[in-house]
């Protein structure tokens, strides 16, 4: 029986140093070898990509110390539309939209509270959007993109987004982003013209081979939040009330 205990635990032991070491996935680099244009970059970035849907869980942080833990469900839509569904425990708290920086409650205590968080939410996902007068070059190994109030480093190899600095008139926001994750979602699959018609080339694979940031921390002033991605969907079909103005309801 000693010997059994003893071979369990070992074996317990072997299997957690496996799964701990195990290797990480990460987006492949498709283009390490390759000096590209801002323009090349943007459209290799931004696809057929006009909605994205996602479940999120979004932990918040006053003066570094825990302040609000909140489940939401989130669409975005280009251009500058976001429609947020904030949960606690389950129970809805808050239905709004912003449409051109325009915060609209549809109920619960949505307010202009959430504009700055919204607004930059929504430029942290659609990076490429809002680049007036751009330019870009290559620094080691990211690429930087400079506009006329942000700053954007994204890994040259692969193309994700890694840091974002945006300036405001009285503050700077700062957009980290970690652990790229794959999303293989066969709805974007099937609705791609690439696939109807039978032609793929490697650009069009991307919402098949769809890599993002799972993490992205947001710092606005003496907040910070910290937003998780549990379940991304790409282009997914929208809703009788999604986007629908409140005095529409």
């Amino acid at each position: 029986m000693r010997n059994i205990i003893l071979f369990t635990f070992y074996f317990l032991l072997l299997t957690f140093y496996l799964l701990g070491c195990a290797p990480k996935v990460a987006p492949p680099p498709l283009y390490k070898d390759l000096d590209l244009s801002l323009n090349k970059v943007i459209k290799i970035a931004r696809r057929d990509i006009n909605v994205l849907k996602a479940i999120v869980d979004i932990k918040i942080e006053s003066n570094g110390n825990p302040h609000l833990y909140i489940n939401a469900s989130m669409l975005l839509k280009k251009p500058s539309w976001l429609h947020m569904r904030l949960y606690r425990f389950g129970i809805m708290v808050g239905n709004f939209f912003i449409k051109d920086n325009v915060v609209y409650t549809i109920s619960g205590k949505g307010s202009d509270k959430f504009k700055d968080f919204g607004r930059v939410l929504y430029y942290s996902v659609f990076w490429w959007e809002d680049l007036k007068n751009a330019m870009m070059y290559k620094q080691n190994k990211q690429y930087v993109i400079k506009a006329e109030n942000k700053e954007i480093r994204l890994n040259s190899s692969t193309l994700q987004p890694e840091s974002q600095e945006i300036t405001t008139k009285d503050k700077k926001i700062y957009i980290l982003y970690d652990k790229p994750k794959q999303q293989v979602d066969l709805t974007s699959r099937l609705a791609q013209p690439a696939y109807r018609t039978g032609r793929l080339d490697s650009e069009e694979r991307f919402l098949d081979d769809f890599w993002f940031p799972s993490v992205v921390k947001i710092t606005i002033d003496a907040y910070r939040f910290t937003v998780k991605v549990d379940k991304l969907i790409v282009n997914p079909p929208l809703g009788e009330n999604d986007f629908k103005m409140p005095e529409e309801e």
